[in-house]
């Protein structure tokens, strides 16, 4: 026993000894083919953050990153094992070198060795080899079939029959019997003839959740939920969703013994591309009988409110009126109701305030509209009773909600100095000069001209009569010039594209100095699709990336660009639903798409 005891004591040692903190990375090939595929692994035996991954530029990654975990009991300590696998396949010919990766162990920063790779032409046999292994993997993969009973991904609505402006929920979900590993190049649709509203989410990982269908139990994981208001009528598309799904799935390849079979050998990871299928919304337009004379296209469920802040003043002086709009619907697109106000008002457009949410339950909250009015003359004047009208989907029916009358007592104004003059024509007065009507004696020095010597007549004279109408026929000639260029929309939007994108980056620049990542990659995607169709003449609502694609081709733009531009916007959008399996250095890609922009505007015709 003693002898045992011993035996078992040197063992811990030795375990406890080679247990140091490693980090390092390797590859299963260092000469290859071009296209041919190799795996690179990074491993650490520690608890690991903020894992960061050498740039791969002149390879093609094909999966990753792949994670597996493995757990081990020394001397009654626990020590983890943390593995990060990539599939790559080089581009091109060459020697290349794979930097270093780094991981944070213990608030320090450690780094694995560079990987060597020597990538030659392919040949026959090379391409037989490969050839061979994609062979092997499809005879490891599940068949088509079995994916689509074991994976799917789906768009669902809670109804495909509404009316316009009416509120439709739509969910995108992914259906999984595999252990799910991740997800890849996701691309949801544009919704096009929609205003759409994302319902955010809390948490930063997708939480799994199980579903039974016909008997059978999924693990799915909620990828968006956005809710759809149509802006039209007519049938209307909601284009499928697309993702690359990563899961786990048993491999044919059996454990090479009994210790990676017990920290999970004997699996590998496989990405399915997948999408969900489309669903047509029958939208029917709002009646027009019955329809209210001052509907404001609300469709929904509101109550509202109108109120004047005082009801006595003086001439000249401000009232405020407010109306406050509260209510689930496509609040955000109410717009400021028509107010018949007294002639003797001065008015202005209202200042619009949102107090709006995206919850469970769909878009609700409140709209402010703040009506400033000032009466110019003394009087008893009355504000006639405000109507607002709305559409309930659920009863079918439109609604009017009236407000009070306002009666508004206005007394005489104080009269200004400085000489002022005031008209009533209510009180049928006479004007009146008001100041000083007697002016001081001039005390200053008085410019004396010597006799026969008169500005009559003087050059400076015909100068001064001259050019006041050079100046008139210019400022003519500069307002029509002016009037043309603003003829031409497009043109005009096309010019200010640039500068309306620059104001985005700044945006994104503050973003970036903060290191928010999603608000960061939200304001590069607004500052691209805004420039795009400023740019293009395409309104947001119908820009999507196979227009974009298209008419930037007809206005020759370069292939190459316009890949460039299609790629960062899909990793913005990514990045806006999955911050944390995004890398990159966000300064690089603000510098990126600086320099895209200016491409674009180089190469445009």
């Amino acid at each position: 026993m003693k002898k045992i005891a011993y035996i078992l004591l040197i063992f811990v040692v030795i375990a406890h000894t080679a247990i140091a903190q490693k980090f390092s990375a390797s590859a299963s090939k260092t000469k290859v083919a071009v296209g041919e595929t190799f795996q690179v692994t990074f491993s650490l035996n520690a608890n690991g953050t903020n894992f960061k991954m050498p740039a791969l530029n002149e390879f093609d990654v094909y999966s990753g990153p792949n994670q597996s975990t493995s757990m081990s009991f020394v001397n009654g300590a626990m020590s983890q094992s943390i593995t990060l696998s990539y599939i790559i396949a080089a581009k091109k010919e060459g020697k290349f070198t794979i930097a270093p990766a780094s991981v944070t162990v213990n608030g320090a920063s450690v780094q694995s060795n560079s990987i060597s790779v020597e990538v030659v032409k392919g040949s026959a046999s090379s391409n037989q080899n490969q050839g061979n292994q994609n062979q092997q993997q499809s005879t490891t993969a599940p068949s088509s079939q079995d994916i689509g009973d074991n994976l799917f991904v789906k768009t669902s609505v809670n109804k495909t029959k509404v009316y316009q402006g009416e509120q439709i929920t739509v969910t995108h979900k992914v259906y999984t019997r595999y252990q799910l590993r991740g997800f890849q190049d996701i691309k949801f649709p544009d919704y096009t003839g929609f205003w759409s509203q994302d319902v955010p989410s809390n948490n930063q990982q997708i939480q799994l959740t199980n579903e039974n269908i016909d008997g059978v139990v999924y693990s799915v994981a909620e990828l968006k939920k956005t809710y759809l208001f149509p802006q039209r009528s007519g049938k209307l598309l909601i284009e499928p969703m697309k993702v690359e799904v990563v899961v786990r799935k048993q491999s044919n390849k059996k454990p090479r013994d009994v210790f990676e079979q017990f920290f999970g050998g004997g699996y590998e990871d496989a990405t399915y591309s997948v999408k969900s299928k489309p669903i047509t919304i029958d939208v029917t337009p709002l009646p027009e009988a019955n329809k209210p004379a001052g509907f404001a296209g609300a469709v929904g469920d509101y109550s509202f409110k109108a109120e004047i802040n005082k009801d006595k003043v003086k001439a000249n002086d401000a009232i405020n009126l407010t109306i406050t709009i509260n209510g689930k619907g496509n609040i955000k697109l109410v717009d400021p109701l028509k107010i018949n106000f007294p002639e003797d008002f001065e008015t202005y457009d209202p200042k619009t305030k949102d107090n709006v949410t995206t919850g469970a339950t769909g878009v609700s909250g409140s709209k402010t509209f703040d009506y400033l009015v000032i009466p110019r003359h003394e009087g008893d004047y009355k504000i006639d009773q405000i109507n607002f009208s709305y559409f309930d989907p659920e009863k079918k029916q439109y609604i009017t909600l009236p407000s009070p009358e306002f009666n508004i007592h206005v007394d005489k104004g104080k009269d200004s100095d400085g000489g002022a003059n005031v008209f009533n024509p209510r009180s049928k007065e006479d004007v009146k000069v008001l100041g000083n009507d007697i002016r001081y004696i001039k005390t200053n020095a008085i410019q004396l001209t010597p006799k026969e010597n008169y500005f009559f007549g003087s050059g400076l004279f015909f100068i001064g009569l001259i050019l006041p109408i050079l100046l008139f026929v210019l400022f003519i000639f500069l307002i029509r010039k002016r009037r043309e260029e603003n003829k031409d929309v497009v043109a005009v939007k096309s010019r200010k594209a640039t500068k309306m994108a620059k104001k985005q980056l700044l945006l994104a620049e503050k973003h970036l100095k903060s290191n928010n990542k999603e608000q960061f990659y939200v304001e590069i995607f607004k500052a691209l699709y805004g420039y795009v169709s400023n740019k293009l003449n395409i309104p947001t609502a119908n820009l999507n990336k196979e227009t974009i694609t298209d008419s930037l081709r007809i206005k020759g733009v370069s292939e190459s660009t316009i890949q460039q531009l299609i790629t960062t916007l899909d990793n913005c959008e990514f990045a806006h639903y999955a911050p944390s399996a995004v890398s990159g250095d966000l300064q690089n890609i603000y510098n990126n798409t600086v320099e895209l922009i200016t491409k674009i505007e180089h190469e445009i015709k």
